[in-house]
Protein backbone atom coordinates (compact mmCIF):
# COMPACT_ATOMS: atom_id res chain seq x y z
CA UNK A 1 0.00 0.00 0.00
CA UNK A 2 1.56 3.46 -0.83
CA UNK A 3 2.90 5.05 2.67
CA UNK A 4 2.44 9.09 2.74
CA UNK A 5 5.19 8.47 5.67
CA UNK A 6 7.06 6.81 2.93
CA UNK A 7 6.89 9.36 0.67
CA UNK A 8 7.76 11.92 2.88
CA UNK A 9 11.03 10.54 4.25
CA UNK A 10 11.96 9.60 0.39
CA UNK A 11 11.75 12.65 -0.30
CA UNK A 12 13.44 13.90 2.72
CA UNK A 13 16.30 12.02 1.23
CA UNK A 14 16.66 13.35 -2.12
CA UNK A 15 16.05 17.00 -0.63
CA UNK A 16 19.57 15.90 0.98
CA UNK A 17 21.39 15.06 -2.16
CA UNK A 18 19.70 18.10 -4.09
CA UNK A 19 21.39 19.84 -1.89
CA UNK A 20 25.01 18.34 -1.90
CA UNK A 21 24.17 19.26 -5.44
CA UNK A 22 23.94 15.46 -6.72
CA UNK A 23 21.03 16.28 -9.01
CA UNK A 24 20.84 13.46 -11.08
CA UNK A 25 20.80 11.22 -7.71
CA UNK A 26 18.30 13.29 -5.98
CA UNK A 27 15.56 12.71 -9.59
CA UNK A 28 16.14 9.31 -9.08
CA UNK A 29 14.95 9.29 -5.98
CA UNK A 30 12.01 11.45 -5.80
CA UNK A 31 11.38 9.15 -8.74
CA UNK A 32 10.46 6.92 -5.84
CA UNK A 33 8.01 9.41 -3.58
CA UNK A 34 6.30 10.44 -6.89
CA UNK A 35 5.34 7.27 -7.19
CA UNK A 36 4.06 6.54 -3.64
CA UNK A 37 2.12 9.99 -3.50
CA UNK A 38 0.31 9.24 -6.63
CA UNK A 39 -0.57 5.66 -5.20
CA UNK A 40 -1.61 8.16 -1.87
CA UNK A 41 -4.02 10.19 -3.78
CA UNK A 42 -5.43 7.06 -5.91
CA UNK A 43 -6.85 6.12 -2.86
CA UNK A 44 -7.65 9.61 -1.33
CA UNK A 45 -7.59 12.00 -3.85
CA UNK A 46 -8.89 14.71 -1.56
CA UNK A 47 -6.32 13.60 0.86
CA UNK A 48 -5.13 17.71 1.40
CA UNK A 49 -1.63 17.12 3.67
CA UNK A 50 -0.94 14.42 0.52
CA UNK A 51 -1.70 16.87 -1.89
CA UNK A 52 0.21 19.63 -0.11
CA UNK A 53 3.30 17.36 0.34
CA UNK A 54 3.26 16.22 -3.50
CA UNK A 55 2.89 19.86 -4.75
CA UNK A 56 6.40 20.53 -2.36
CA UNK A 57 8.32 17.63 -3.75
CA UNK A 58 7.31 18.85 -7.15
CA UNK A 59 8.79 22.30 -6.59
CA UNK A 60 11.85 20.18 -5.62
CA UNK A 61 11.59 17.97 -8.45
CA UNK A 62 11.07 20.91 -10.90
CA UNK A 63 14.55 22.71 -9.23
CA UNK A 64 16.80 19.66 -9.68
CA UNK A 65 15.58 19.64 -13.27
CA UNK A 66 16.29 23.03 -13.84
CA UNK A 67 19.91 22.50 -12.58
CA UNK A 68 20.31 19.88 -15.03
CA UNK A 69 19.27 21.91 -17.91
CA UNK A 70 16.28 19.80 -18.12
CA UNK A 71 13.61 22.76 -18.79
CA UNK A 72 10.61 20.97 -20.14
CA UNK A 73 10.55 18.30 -17.31
CA UNK A 74 10.88 21.72 -14.81
CA UNK A 75 7.98 23.14 -17.21
CA UNK A 76 5.79 19.49 -16.09
CA UNK A 77 7.01 19.37 -12.72
CA UNK A 78 5.61 22.57 -12.02
CA UNK A 79 2.60 22.45 -13.71
CA UNK A 80 1.47 19.56 -12.45
CA UNK A 81 2.66 21.42 -8.85
CA UNK A 82 -0.20 24.18 -9.25
CA UNK A 83 -2.50 21.81 -10.21
CA UNK A 84 -2.26 19.66 -7.50
CA UNK A 85 -2.85 22.66 -4.57
CA UNK A 86 -5.90 24.18 -7.41
CA UNK A 87 -8.56 25.15 -4.92
CA UNK A 88 -6.88 24.32 -1.90
CA UNK A 89 -7.35 27.43 0.85
CA UNK A 90 -4.02 28.13 1.34
CA UNK A 91 -1.87 31.34 1.77
CA UNK A 92 -2.30 33.40 -0.89
CA UNK A 93 1.47 33.99 -1.07
CA UNK A 94 2.69 30.85 -1.27
CA UNK A 95 -0.01 30.55 -4.00
CA UNK A 96 1.11 33.38 -5.76
CA UNK A 97 5.16 32.50 -5.69
CA UNK A 98 3.92 29.02 -6.98
CA UNK A 99 2.40 30.82 -9.89
CA UNK A 100 5.34 32.56 -10.74
CA UNK A 101 7.48 29.50 -10.67
CA UNK A 102 5.12 28.02 -12.83
CA UNK A 103 5.48 31.88 -15.23
CA UNK A 104 9.30 31.58 -14.92
CA UNK A 105 9.44 27.73 -15.74
CA UNK A 106 7.41 28.37 -18.94
CA UNK A 107 9.49 31.38 -19.88
CA UNK A 108 12.85 29.32 -19.89
CA UNK A 109 11.01 27.15 -22.14
CA UNK A 110 9.66 29.73 -24.75
CA UNK A 111 6.02 28.87 -23.74
CA UNK A 112 5.34 32.49 -23.56
CA UNK A 113 1.45 32.61 -23.48
CA UNK A 114 1.37 30.53 -20.03
CA UNK A 115 4.57 32.59 -18.68
CA UNK A 116 2.85 35.95 -18.73
CA UNK A 117 -0.62 34.77 -17.73
CA UNK A 118 0.32 32.85 -14.57
CA UNK A 119 2.90 35.95 -13.80
CA UNK A 120 -0.46 38.38 -13.72
CA UNK A 121 -2.28 35.87 -11.89
CA UNK A 122 0.47 35.34 -9.36
CA UNK A 123 0.45 39.44 -8.72
CA UNK A 124 -3.10 39.35 -8.83
CA UNK A 125 -3.39 37.14 -5.77
CA UNK A 126 -1.44 40.27 -3.75
CA UNK A 127 -3.95 42.87 -5.19
CA UNK A 128 -4.77 43.55 -1.59
CA UNK A 129 -1.03 44.65 -0.61
CA UNK A 130 -0.46 48.53 -0.33
CA UNK A 131 2.62 49.25 -2.73
CA UNK A 132 3.43 52.82 -0.91
CA UNK A 133 4.12 51.48 2.94
CA UNK A 134 6.67 49.51 3.53
CA UNK A 135 5.32 48.57 7.21
CA UNK A 136 2.04 46.80 5.39
CA UNK A 137 1.34 43.26 5.65
CA UNK A 138 3.11 41.37 2.07
CA UNK A 139 5.00 44.27 1.36
CA UNK A 140 8.14 42.45 0.64
CA UNK A 141 6.40 40.09 -0.95
CA UNK A 142 4.88 41.75 -3.44
CA UNK A 143 8.13 43.70 -4.16
CA UNK A 144 9.72 40.15 -4.59
CA UNK A 145 7.11 39.38 -7.09
CA UNK A 146 7.09 42.19 -8.85
CA UNK A 147 10.52 42.08 -9.97
CA UNK A 148 9.87 38.00 -10.55
CA UNK A 149 6.93 39.64 -12.82
CA UNK A 150 9.63 42.18 -14.31
CA UNK A 151 12.17 39.28 -15.54
CA UNK A 152 9.05 37.22 -17.34
CA UNK A 153 7.66 40.29 -18.86
CA UNK A 154 11.06 40.82 -20.08
CA UNK A 155 10.75 37.46 -21.98
CA UNK A 156 7.34 37.35 -22.74
CA UNK A 157 5.05 40.47 -22.83
CA UNK A 158 5.40 44.16 -23.55
CA UNK A 159 8.28 45.38 -22.42
CA UNK A 160 6.56 48.62 -21.19
CA UNK A 161 4.92 46.15 -18.54
CA UNK A 162 8.62 44.94 -17.63
CA UNK A 163 10.07 48.45 -17.26
CA UNK A 164 6.15 49.29 -15.44
CA UNK A 165 6.91 46.53 -12.90
CA UNK A 166 10.68 46.70 -12.77
CA UNK A 167 10.55 50.29 -11.61
CA UNK A 168 7.71 49.97 -9.26
CA UNK A 169 9.95 46.65 -8.00
CA UNK A 170 13.37 48.47 -7.14
CA UNK A 171 10.97 51.41 -5.61
CA UNK A 172 9.41 49.14 -3.29
CA UNK A 173 12.34 46.93 -2.62
CA UNK A 174 14.84 49.75 -1.86
CA UNK A 175 11.91 51.39 0.61
CA UNK A 176 12.22 47.74 2.04
CA UNK A 177 15.98 46.64 1.92
CA UNK A 178 14.84 43.52 0.17
CA UNK A 179 16.57 40.64 -1.79
CA UNK A 180 19.89 42.90 -3.80
CA UNK A 181 19.48 40.34 -6.74
CA UNK A 182 16.02 41.08 -7.50
CA UNK A 183 17.11 45.02 -7.26
CA UNK A 184 20.02 44.13 -9.33
CA UNK A 185 18.05 42.60 -11.75
CA UNK A 186 14.78 45.57 -11.56
CA UNK A 187 17.72 47.67 -12.34
CA UNK A 188 19.32 46.65 -14.76
CA UNK A 189 15.67 46.04 -16.72
CA UNK A 190 14.82 49.53 -15.93
CA UNK A 191 18.28 51.15 -17.14
CA UNK A 192 17.83 48.78 -20.86
CA UNK A 193 14.54 49.55 -21.27
CA UNK A 194 14.72 52.84 -20.66
CA UNK A 195 17.56 53.38 -22.79
CA UNK A 196 15.89 51.51 -25.45
CA UNK A 197 12.27 53.70 -25.35
CA UNK A 198 14.99 56.71 -25.75
CA UNK A 199 13.60 57.97 -21.92
CA UNK A 200 17.49 59.42 -21.25
CA UNK A 201 16.31 60.99 -17.81
CA UNK A 202 14.60 57.70 -16.25
CA UNK A 203 17.55 55.48 -17.93
CA UNK A 204 20.60 57.58 -16.23
CA UNK A 205 18.41 57.45 -13.08
CA UNK A 206 18.35 53.72 -13.04
CA UNK A 207 21.75 53.39 -14.27
CA UNK A 208 23.15 55.96 -10.70
CA UNK A 209 21.04 53.65 -8.46
CA UNK A 210 22.83 50.14 -10.35
CA UNK A 211 26.11 52.04 -10.08
CA UNK A 212 25.62 52.46 -6.43
CA UNK A 213 24.15 50.01 -5.49
CA UNK A 214 25.69 47.25 -7.36
CA UNK A 215 29.15 48.34 -9.10
CA UNK A 216 29.80 46.48 -12.23
CA UNK A 217 26.62 45.34 -12.91
CA UNK A 218 25.53 45.95 -16.89
CA UNK A 219 21.94 46.54 -18.18
CA UNK A 220 20.41 43.97 -19.95
CA UNK A 221 20.53 44.30 -23.72
CA UNK A 222 16.91 45.72 -25.02
CA UNK A 223 14.38 43.43 -26.26
CA UNK A 224 13.99 43.04 -29.95
CA UNK A 225 9.99 42.80 -30.03
CA UNK A 226 8.01 45.92 -29.97
CA UNK A 227 5.91 47.24 -27.44
CA UNK A 228 1.90 46.89 -27.77
CA UNK A 229 2.14 50.97 -28.44
CA UNK A 230 4.51 50.64 -31.11
CA UNK A 231 2.47 48.00 -32.64
CA UNK A 232 -0.77 49.12 -32.81
CA UNK A 233 0.59 52.69 -34.05
CA UNK A 234 2.36 50.33 -36.94
CA UNK A 235 -0.96 49.32 -37.98
CA UNK A 236 -2.64 52.31 -37.90
CA UNK A 237 0.48 53.82 -40.52
CA UNK A 238 -0.45 50.39 -42.69
CA UNK A 239 -4.18 50.89 -42.67
CA UNK A 240 -4.74 47.48 -40.36
CA UNK A 241 -6.08 49.22 -37.03
CA UNK A 242 -8.25 52.32 -36.75
CA UNK A 243 -9.18 53.43 -33.38
CA UNK A 244 -6.25 55.55 -31.96
CA UNK A 245 -8.17 56.39 -28.93
CA UNK A 246 -7.99 52.83 -27.92
CA UNK A 247 -4.30 52.86 -27.88
CA UNK A 248 -3.85 55.62 -25.77
CA UNK A 249 -6.79 53.23 -23.48
CA UNK A 250 -4.47 50.41 -23.68
CA UNK A 251 -1.13 51.91 -23.42
CA UNK A 252 -0.52 54.31 -20.36
CA UNK A 253 2.63 55.97 -19.94
CA UNK A 254 5.10 52.96 -18.54
CA UNK A 255 7.21 55.88 -17.01
CA UNK A 256 4.06 56.94 -15.01
CA UNK A 257 4.15 56.44 -10.98
CA UNK A 258 0.59 54.94 -11.87
CA UNK A 259 1.99 52.71 -14.72
CA UNK A 260 0.72 49.44 -14.98
CA UNK A 261 2.67 46.27 -13.93
CA UNK A 262 0.62 43.85 -15.50
CA UNK A 263 -1.32 42.96 -18.42
CA UNK A 264 -5.15 43.51 -15.99
CA UNK A 265 -3.81 46.92 -15.11
CA UNK A 266 -3.62 48.02 -18.49
CA UNK A 267 -7.22 49.65 -18.38
CA UNK A 268 -10.61 48.89 -17.20
CA UNK A 269 -11.16 45.29 -17.73
CA UNK A 270 -14.72 46.08 -19.09
CA UNK A 271 -13.07 47.11 -22.37
CA UNK A 272 -11.26 43.82 -22.77
CA UNK A 273 -14.04 42.74 -25.54
CA UNK A 274 -13.55 46.04 -26.79
CA UNK A 275 -9.99 45.07 -27.39
CA UNK A 276 -10.72 42.40 -28.74
CA UNK A 277 -12.47 42.85 -31.75
CA UNK A 278 -10.45 45.86 -32.54
CA UNK A 279 -7.03 43.98 -32.35
CA UNK A 280 -8.26 40.74 -34.05
CA UNK A 281 -8.43 42.50 -37.88
CA UNK A 282 -5.71 43.69 -37.66
CA UNK A 283 -3.85 40.38 -36.57
CA UNK A 284 -5.34 38.78 -38.66
CA UNK A 285 -4.13 41.36 -41.74
CA UNK A 286 -0.34 41.26 -40.04
CA UNK A 287 0.08 37.97 -39.46
CA UNK A 288 1.47 36.80 -43.00
CA UNK A 289 3.26 39.46 -43.75
CA UNK A 290 4.36 41.20 -39.92
CA UNK A 291 3.86 38.29 -37.66
CA UNK A 292 6.29 39.88 -35.01
CA UNK A 293 3.53 42.52 -34.82
CA UNK A 294 0.72 40.30 -34.78
CA UNK A 295 2.39 38.08 -32.00
CA UNK A 296 2.95 41.64 -29.98
CA UNK A 297 -0.90 42.69 -30.62
CA UNK A 298 -2.75 39.36 -30.17
CA UNK A 299 -0.70 38.19 -27.25
CA UNK A 300 -1.04 41.05 -25.13
CA UNK A 301 -5.05 41.53 -26.13
CA UNK A 302 -4.85 37.55 -24.88
CA UNK A 303 -3.48 38.23 -21.70
CA UNK A 304 -5.70 41.19 -21.10
CA UNK A 305 -8.68 39.02 -21.87
CA UNK A 306 -7.49 36.57 -19.24
CA UNK A 307 -7.09 38.73 -16.71
CA UNK A 308 -10.83 39.73 -17.34
CA UNK A 309 -11.96 36.27 -17.63
CA UNK A 310 -10.58 35.65 -14.29
CA UNK A 311 -12.19 38.49 -12.55
CA UNK A 312 -15.24 37.46 -14.08
CA UNK A 313 -15.80 40.53 -15.55
CA UNK A 314 -19.49 40.44 -16.86
CA UNK A 315 -19.65 41.05 -20.67
CA UNK A 316 -17.11 38.73 -21.51
CA UNK A 317 -18.75 35.87 -19.53
CA UNK A 318 -22.06 36.71 -20.76
CA UNK A 319 -21.75 36.88 -24.35
CA UNK A 320 -19.09 34.68 -24.76
CA UNK A 321 -20.80 33.09 -27.26
CA UNK A 322 -19.71 36.69 -29.42
CA UNK A 323 -16.48 37.11 -28.13
CA UNK A 324 -15.39 33.61 -27.78
CA UNK A 325 -15.01 32.97 -31.46
CA UNK A 326 -13.05 36.24 -32.15
CA UNK A 327 -10.60 34.99 -29.12
CA UNK A 328 -9.67 31.99 -31.45
CA UNK A 329 -9.94 33.54 -34.93
CA UNK A 330 -7.13 36.24 -33.43
CA UNK A 331 -5.52 33.28 -31.42
CA UNK A 332 -5.62 31.25 -35.28
CA UNK A 333 -3.78 34.16 -37.09
CA UNK A 334 -1.23 33.29 -35.31
CA UNK A 335 -1.33 29.84 -35.77
CA UNK A 336 -0.67 30.48 -39.70
CA UNK A 337 2.97 32.53 -38.92
CA UNK A 338 4.97 29.19 -38.90
CA UNK A 339 6.25 29.56 -35.56
CA UNK A 340 6.94 25.91 -34.47
CA UNK A 341 8.15 24.67 -30.61
CA UNK A 342 7.29 25.27 -27.41
CA UNK A 343 5.53 28.16 -28.15
CA UNK A 344 3.71 26.42 -30.53
CA UNK A 345 2.39 23.93 -28.21
CA UNK A 346 1.59 26.70 -25.90
CA UNK A 347 -0.60 28.09 -28.31
CA UNK A 348 -2.65 24.75 -28.70
CA UNK A 349 -3.27 24.73 -24.74
CA UNK A 350 -4.41 28.35 -25.42
CA UNK A 351 -6.45 27.15 -28.22
CA UNK A 352 -7.46 23.73 -26.05
CA UNK A 353 -9.31 25.85 -23.50
CA UNK A 354 -10.90 27.96 -26.15
CA UNK A 355 -12.43 24.79 -28.35
CA UNK A 356 -13.63 23.24 -24.82
CA UNK A 357 -15.50 26.93 -23.62
CA UNK A 358 -17.15 27.12 -27.31
CA UNK A 359 -18.48 23.65 -27.03
CA UNK A 360 -19.42 24.19 -23.34
CA UNK A 361 -21.78 27.25 -24.26
CA UNK A 362 -23.14 25.15 -27.39
CA UNK A 363 -21.61 27.88 -29.76
CA UNK A 364 -18.77 25.44 -31.59
CA UNK A 365 -21.67 24.37 -34.36
CA UNK A 366 -22.07 27.91 -35.57
CA UNK A 367 -17.80 28.29 -36.32
CA UNK A 368 -17.74 25.20 -37.54
CA UNK A 369 -14.59 26.07 -39.89
CA UNK A 370 -12.60 27.67 -37.60
CA UNK A 371 -13.10 24.77 -35.31
CA UNK A 372 -11.78 22.29 -37.13
CA UNK A 373 -8.32 24.47 -38.04
CA UNK A 374 -8.05 25.21 -34.84
CA UNK A 375 -8.76 21.23 -33.88
CA UNK A 376 -5.79 20.48 -36.82
CA UNK A 377 -3.57 23.00 -35.38
CA UNK A 378 -3.79 21.33 -31.55
CA UNK A 379 -3.44 17.44 -32.74
CA UNK A 380 -0.46 18.72 -34.85
CA UNK A 381 1.37 20.50 -31.69
CA UNK A 382 -0.25 19.55 -28.27
CA UNK A 383 1.62 19.60 -25.31
CA UNK A 384 3.15 15.87 -24.75
CA UNK A 385 4.07 16.46 -21.40
CA UNK A 386 0.80 18.29 -20.40
CA UNK A 387 -0.89 15.84 -18.17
Amino acid sequence: MPNRRHARRTHRDAARLAAAGNHRGALAVFAGAVAEYRGCLAVHPDDRGARIDFADLLADRATSHTALGELAEAYAAQRERLELTEGLDTDRTERAAARLDLAEAAARTGRILTAAVEADAGLGLLDDTDPTDPAAPGFGALAAALARAARIYYRAADPDLAVGAADQAARMLMASGGADDLLRDSLRLAVALHTAAGRGAHARGAAALLAERHPGAEPLAPPQAPSLRAALEAAIGMGAFADRGLVDRLCPDPAGRDAPVTPGARCDLAFAAVALHGAEPAVTALAAVHPDLAWRIATEVHYLLCAADRGTERNLHLNFRDHGPAWLAMLMALARTGRRGPLAADLADSLTDLCERLHTRHAAADHEPLMRAAGRFIDAHRDKLRR
